[in-house]
């Protein structure tokens, strides 16, 4: 997939869930998020320069390799966004090495959800990374408790 057709999906899902966001607040999946092993590792990230944001509610998402389903690394570049949702935050892409190749998740916004397949979910390296990922978000989650709780202490 080129990224220009990459991108088209993209603005194309942002638009859907925009107008579905009132009730449902995950945006729906572009063809491809999904969690794969790979043959190989990506190679090592580009140095990138980020331009000025455009505006205050813009999140620079780092550049990124994106793995096919062959196995090939291709760039995506960094780049500012809107989040899609007020809350909602990048999570970059992963690469978790195994025994039998790098298991690649694909970059994705935190309202999103990738497919795993039972290839991938059955692979220790995969659980183990599961459960240091929902220790992320669960800080994610309540660094607003512990923002305000520590404001209210130094007042």
């Amino acid at each position: 997939m080129t990224l220009r057709i990459f991108q088209r999906t993209v603005l194309a899902a942002v638009m859907v869930g925009g107008v579905a966001a009132t009730a449902v607040p995950q945006i729906p999946l572009p063809p491809g998020l999904h969690v794969r092993i790979t043959t190989g590792r990506p190679p090592a990230p580009r140095r990138e320069v980020r331009v000025v944001r455009p505006g205050p509610d813009y999140v620079w998402i780092a550049g990124f390799y994106d793995a096919d389903d062959r196995g090939r690394y291709r760039w995506v570049p960094g780049r500012w966004e809107r989040p899609v949702v007020s809350d909602g935050y990048w999570i970059p892409a992963r690469y978790i090495r195994t025994s039998r190749g790098t298991i690649y998740e694909p970059g994705h916004w935190s309202n999103q959800q990738v497919v795993v397949d039972d290839e991938v979910s059955r692979r220790r390296e995969w659980r183990r990374h599961q459960g240091q990922h929902e220790r992320e978000l669960a800080r994610e989650r309540n660094r607003d408790y512990y923002r305000d709780h520590d404001d209210r202490d130094h007042h």
